[in-house]
């Protein structure tokens, strides 16, 4: 009998949530991965909750995961089990873990929940995106990304890179503010992962970030594309999971954020 592979993710999901609901505002232990990456004992309580579902549920697919879980396989879930631990760590409310089924470069189901909001996000390639409640109990509603198509009128997410310094720190500085000049506004939410699913829902019209790793992005790519929108690098080439400088829009956009980044 075959799997459901979005059922799996939604349900490794909500456990991760069940988790990092428990601990809000509560946790015990902060280590630095670097002057600014910090993870917390509930980063590894929820890669361990994902890991044990995925591997009961599907043991012949790989997994790489942000805190090291690591099992190749034809067909690998992406896991960041609690994705804006900065913000977790702050108890600023937006975080939250992200799961994406990747077979090469395509990936195939992605889910994000947001442990606070209590909105659950998920989409499979070919099958829409939706979203909602956290435990997937009521009635689903399908993702659109916005119509928005004047610069004037749009709000985009975007930060400049964790390396605070160098040539390329200044650059993406001076980029940043030809972007600001161009748009409405401009957000920093924390989590890569929400903030695709904001882009696909209609709420921004646009993410721009450097550094983000494939588990900051696979569960949002899916979820953004099912609902419409576009997500290349820079130059508006096709993505890669190993791309560094990565940019989401609703697509009515997509080459005016280009324009901006691309050299």
């Amino acid at each position: 009998m075959s799997v459901n592979e979005l059922e799996v993710a939604i349900k490794a999901a909500i456990r991760a949530s069940e988790i990092i609901a428990e601990s809000y505002g509560n946790f015990k232990e902060l280590d630095f991965k670097s002057d600014i990456d910090v993870v917390t004992e509930v980063d590894f309580k929820c890669e361990e909750a994902i890991t044990k579902i995925l591997q009961e549920e599907t043991p012949e697919y790989g997994i790489i995961a942000e805190e090291g879980t690591s099992f190749p396989g034809e067909k690998v879930w992406v896991v960041d089990p609690l994705d804006g631990t900065i913000n977790f760590s702050h108890s600023f409310p937006l975080f939250g873990p992200s799961i994406g089924l990747c077979k090469g470069n395509e990936v195939l189901v992605g889910v994000i929940a947001d442990p606070i909001r209590k909105e659950l996000f998920y989409a499979s390639k070919g099958n829409g995106a939706f979203l909602n409640d956290l435990y997937n109990k009521g009635e689903p509603k399908r993702l659109h990304v916005s119509k928005i198509s004047s610069m004037k009128q749009a709000i985009v997410a975007s930060s400049l890179p964790y390396k605070r310094d160098g040539e390329y720190y200044e650059k993406m500085g001076r980029k940043f503010v030809a972007l600001e000049k161009e748009i409405q506004s401009t957000r920093k939410l924390g989590m890569a992962a929400l903030t695709m699913a904001y882009v696909a829902g209609g709420r921004l019209e646009g993410y721009i970030v450097t550094g983000a790793k494939s588990w900051d992005m696979a569960g949002g790519i899916v979820i953004l594309e099912e609902a419409g929108g576009k997500i290349t690098n820079y130059k508006g080439e096709p993505y890669s999971l190993e791309t560094k400088e990565w940019l989401a829009s609703n697509g009515y956009l997509h080459q005016n954020f280009v324009d901006i980044y691309k050299n």
